[in-house]
């Protein structure tokens, strides 16, 4: 017995909603795409900018100090002894003025990972647009290289995931910390690691807490650097945490601004996610954009099917992919990022 068949008018309503799914879905894959290489391309282009701006800043730092010092550290690490030179730089009262009070989105310096090959330019500030840059320097944290505790938060998953492989680190593997004030060494710490064999102890280079635990960013009574990123990832349920140790005495903390050391933290749990929430002043334009690119998706369709199709999609073409687009950047920036 064959099947009985559809009516056209049937027939057309199914075709309708076949093409209207596998539309959706193509739109829905271009979206994970742009997440994970388009919002790297945003990253990568504003790490260059970054970059010249702060080799500017260091070269004009070394045209104008004051005093340079170097110190040199040994230490032996698992049986190992490690050799680090710190070097800071006595800046003239005029330029302290100057990086005290960096505005957000500033850069303020560098950080090397060579375990997990990370060379990022760290920016001031954890906001979205801040992290959409490049890693983020919790403003009311201490300055690189000061007493207290530094914090640094980053992704893991879009915009250039430059905290991607944190969970690669290890016990003692070494972070340098670039500033127009010098050059900071720090090293990675040791936590205890709950999945290892009942048989034997192992420690590793980081650890996770919940999406609350803010304590992380505390001054801990010692001289640190903290990184900060989601956790597990593609989620911001949790965050994964790296610890350092500075390997040499502290330099003096700047007089003035909020770069300065402290000796607490002013960190909500609200601020600890504040650069990974999405941005609801977006909204409008985002439904601005998303209603344009579906409007002339519609009207591409009923021209296609009066007209001639491939010419009309050809045509058409150009002016969805501008559109869905600036639509993708819009809802990105609506969305949390990890």
């Amino acid at each position: 017995m064959s099947p009985p068949r559809l009516s056209p008018r049937a027939a057309q309503v199914v075709r309708g909603a076949g093409v209207t799914l596998m539309t959706a879905g193509v739109i829905v894959l271009l979206f994970a795409a742009y997440q994970l290489w388009g919002t790297g391309l945003q990253h990568d282009r504003a790490q260059d900018e970054l970059a010249a701006e702060f080799d500017a800043d260091l070269d004009a730092a070394d045209g104008d100090v004051g005093s340079e010092t170097t110190t040199t550290d040994a230490r032996a690490v698992g049986g190992t002894v490690r050799t680090t030179s710190t070097t800071s730089t006595t800046l003239p009262a005029e330029l302290v003025d100057d990086l005290a009070s960096p505005s957000d989105g500033d850069p303020v310096a560098r950080i090397e990972i060579p375990a997990i090959g990370v060379s990022e330019i760290v920016v001031h500030g954890v906001a979205v647009s801040d992290l959409r840059k490049g890693p983020g320097h919790y403003p009311d944290s201490a300055g690189f290289g000061e007493p207290g505790n530094a914090a640094i938060a980053g992704h893991r998953t879009t915009y250039g995931q430059p905290f991607h492989d944190l969970d690669q680190l290890e016990p003692g593997d070494r972070i340098d910390m670039t500033t127009v004030r010098g050059t900071f060494t720090y090293r990675v710490m040791a936590h205890p690691d709950p999945d290892a064999p009942d048989d034997r102890e192992a420690d590793k280079g980081w650890f996770v807490v919940q999406a609350t635990g803010v304590e992380v960013l505390d001054d801990m009574g010692d001289d640190r650097l903290t990184l900060t990123a989601c956790h597990p990832e593609f989620s911001s349920r949790q965050r994964i945490i790296v610890t350092a140790e500075l390997l040499d005495d502290p330099i003096e903390p700047l007089p003035v601004g909020d770069t300065a050391a402290n000796t607490t933290t002013d960190i909500s749990a609200e601020d600890f996610g504040e650069g990974i929430d999405g941005e609801d002043d977006v909204l409008v334009p985002m439904l601005i954009w998303s209603g344009a690119f579906l409007l002339c998706l519609v009207t591409t369709v009923v021209i296609g099917a009066r007209w001639r199709r491939w010419p009309t999609y050809a045509m058409a073409a150009p002016v969805l992919a501008v559109l869905l687009f600036f639509a993708f950047e819009q809802i990105d920036r609506y969305l949390p990022a990890y």
